[in-house]
């Protein structure tokens, strides 16, 4: 097993190896629980650093690889489990299904599995993956053309908690299901937040109602009422794992109780040939120390993380006043980890998060990483707040999440993020990119402590499957914030909201592009921020009720909403300087329901909603660059109490009102913009008002991430 060398300890584990050799490349192990226990045994006394070479080829673990402080390295001589050079092993938390496939019916096929016959763990065999593609557990109504089709309710259910909802007789299926409560599913809150889940308890046709068993966990309530978590008739849904539905290629059914698989092919499709796999695992790795005894300096480098099953049934919890719930798990978990680092791995249809550190956490990284086809959320960083008074706090902290793409995330969860921060601190977030998912790119879920960096990320396509929200997405809601003053009548300061949000977070130098929502959306309480530097094209910003933020230096391109203040607190010290804000009065998405996403620009460039009612709405507005299409400034302000009074205000009238005094309504002379290039040219009054041009093209993903191939 050891290498010549002394100040390096290698050994092998390929598929086909066997656990009785002795681990070296010509005789390797099968297995990486083998190849930890070799590690452990034999140990890296005198500072010898350790490699575990994968070959080539899918690893099937059978359960977690465990890792205890006693397999951690050292910042000398670190832990690897990496890919054998030029190879790209894949580890999965599946298995391979070896049946022989029959004829059933009607294109339908079926194969025997033993091993199911009778299994009661209802999250195992939630997925089936043929050729590494994702298939379709039977469902009602049918996807149509690959992409999601949904009923929805007849109205909304007269009370709350909902335990039951009506279904349109004309429009629900006609077929007698024999097993109801096998059924899940899966349905968009009212106001299209994030989707939820259940177990169907009872389908009662007779009444038209679909009951609801165990489930509905993935929001957190915060509002104590139905505008979280209620269903109305504007809720899509559909209900899966119905055999009786199995009617369409891609779908497939597990009969437990039989133990039988039935799946109905696409067309060219040779079973026979096929490779079939199902997730077993909720998670393939897990790193578990404490924060006296911490596992530390393990690297994943260059592994294909897959097949891990989905997390939406099971426990979720709220971790702060933030919107979100969250499932405590990941195909690699850790919690207790010091200074490891995931680095050049791909993570590729996973049914939970991809990623998640838990609790105490200190100086890991996650680097040059491919996540996609993500049943939740991407990175996960969360933290837990003291129970009782006096009591520890545990959460990640200075940990690195950079150079990873990340897209196609939130198969199954919608209220998900390619990265997700809760009760942490002092991260940074840098250089990735991040595309195509249902709703934010980035979320930041309370302002427990700050000092987070958020830099040079490349962010789009966004907000697909939800509405009110932006590609970046925060949360405030701390020991100062107020639920009157939030979503009712009340008018007042902040409270000394630096007492949870000590640090400020930076959000700088991204681009975020997008038609629909706000670029930057920092929501209810969310305050010590500074955002400046930005591209926002398509979208702009929100500022809701907080203090102490500064946007400075941004430029703010068509957004499909006006840059926004709302809800303001009396007396903060908000300011909005040195911007450049162009919008477009015929900017029209038709795939956007605008009474999700509050509205079109329409040309106006600033929209307050409910200003303080006492003193000044904000610190400083002022040195800015307005232009649009109509040829005039606009801004609109909508006074309290809401939907008594809304005034439209032209230039003159605004700077009246002692606002931008010193700004311009005037074209900005962007040097490129149909190239990208949103630099201005010598001449921009922006350059005289102090705005500073910054660069364009350090976006996104460097250089050294990797060709996957």
């Amino acid at each position: 097993m050891r290498h010549e060398e002394q100040t390096q300890v290698n050994c092998y584990v390929s598929p086909y190896g066997d656990d009785r050799a002795p681990g070296t490349e010509s005789e390797p192990f099968a297995t990486l629980d083998r190849a930890r226990r070799e590690l452990r045994s034999t140990g890296t006394a005198g500072g010898r650093s350790a490699t575990v070479w994968l070959r080539e080829g899918t690893h099937y673990v059978e359960e977690p690889l465990t890792l205890t402080a006693e397999d951690s390295g050292t910042e000398e001589a670190p832990i690897r489990y990496g890919a054998y050079p030029g190879e790209r092993p894949v580890v999965s938390g599946g298995m391979r299904l070896h049946g022989n496939w029959e004829p059933y019916r009607e294109g339908i096929w079926v194969c025997e599995i033993p091993e199911w016959r009778g299994v009661s763990k209802e999250s195992l065999f939630t997925e089936l993956f043929v050729n590494g593609v994702r298939q379709t557990r039977a469902r009602y109504p049918n996807k149509l053309n690959g992409g999601p089709t949904y009923l929805r309710p007849l109205h909304e259910p007269a009370t709350w908690p909902h335990a039951e909802f009506a279904f349109d007789p004309v429009t629900f299926t006609g077929k007698n299901w024999a097993h109801p409560e096998d059924a899940v599913v899966h349905i968009f809150g009212k106001n299209q937040w994030g989707n939820l889940q259940w177990r169907v308890k009872e389908v009662d046709r007779e009444a038209g109602f679909i009951r609801l068993g165990d489930g509905g966990y993935q929001i957190n309530d915060i509002m104590q009422g139905a505008d979280a978590t209620g269903i109305d008739q504007h809720s899509d849904y559909y209900i899966e794992n119905v055999f009786e539905e199995l009617d369409a290629p891609g779908e497939w059914y597990a009969d437990r109780e039989c133990g039988l698989l039935y799946y109905y092919p696409h067309d060219g499709i040779d079973l026979s040939t096929s490779i079939v796999e199902v997730p077993v695992l909720e998670s393939i790795v897990l790193c578990r120390g404490t924060q006296r005894n911490p596992v530390q300096h393990v690297i994943f480098n260059g592994l294909t993380f897959r097949h891990t099953a989905p997390t939406y049934l099971q426990a979720y919890e709220a971790p702060s006043l933030g919107d979100w719930t969250i499932h405590r798990g990941g195909a690699v978990f850790l919690e207790g980890a010091e200074h490891c680092e995931i680095a050049y791995c791909r993570f590729d249809a996973v049914g939970g998060n991809a990623v998640f550190m838990n609790l105490y956490n200190r100086g890991n990284r996650v680097h040059g990483c491919w996540m996609h086809d993500i049943g939740e959320s991407g990175i996960c960083l969360v933290g837990s707040k003291p129970l009782t008074l006096g009591s520890q706090h545990a959460y990640p902290a200075e940990i690195t999440v950079s150079n990873n793409k990340i897209h196609d995330i939130g198969v199954y969860g919608k209220q998900t993020a390619g990265v997700f921060i809760s009760v942490s601190r002092d991260n940074v977030i840098s250089h990735n990119e991040i595309f195509r998912l249902p709703r934010a790119a980035i979320c930041i879920n309370d302002g427990t402590w700050g000092g987070h960096i958020i830099e040079f990320n490349d962010i789009y396509d966004t907000v697909r499957e939800t509405g009110d929200h932006g590609p970046f997405n925060s949360w405030g809601r701390d020991r100062f914030w107020c639920l009157s003053q939030s979503h009712g009548p009340a008018s007042h300061g902040a409270g000394d909201v630096c007492l949870d949000a000590q640090n400020p977070v930076v959000i700088q130098s991204n681009r975020f592009r997008d038609r629909k929502g706000w670029g930057i959306d920092l929501d209810d309480g969310s305050s010590n921020y500074v955002v400046r530097e930005n591209l926002c094209i398509g979208v702009s910003i929100k500022l809701r009720e907080g203090d102490h933020r500064t946007v400075e230096n941004n430029i703010f391109v068509n957004g499909a909403n006006p840059p926004g203040i709302h809800i303001g607190y009396e007396g903060n010290s908000d300011r909005f300087i040195r911007n450049i804000v162009v919008a477009n009065s015929e900017w029209d998405n038709p795939e956007v329901d605008i009474d999700f996403q509050k509205g079109a620009s329409k040309g106006v460039l600033y929209e307050f909603i409910g200003p303080p009612a006492h003193g000044g709405w904000v610190r400083e507005l002022d040195g800015n660059v307005f232009y649009n299409d109509v040829g005039r400034f606009l801004a609109t302000v909508h006074y309290r109490p809401l939907g008594s009074r809304t005034e439209t205000y032209e230039w003159s009238e605004w700077q009246a009102l002692g606002w931008d005094v010193h700004s311009v309504f005037g074209a900005p002379l962007f040097i490129d913009p149909e190239g990208g290039d949103y630099r201005v040219r010598p001449e921009s009054p922006a350059l005289a008002l102090g705005f500073r041009n910054f660069p364009m093209d350090r976006f996104g993903l460097e250089d050294d991430f990797p060709d996957f191939g």
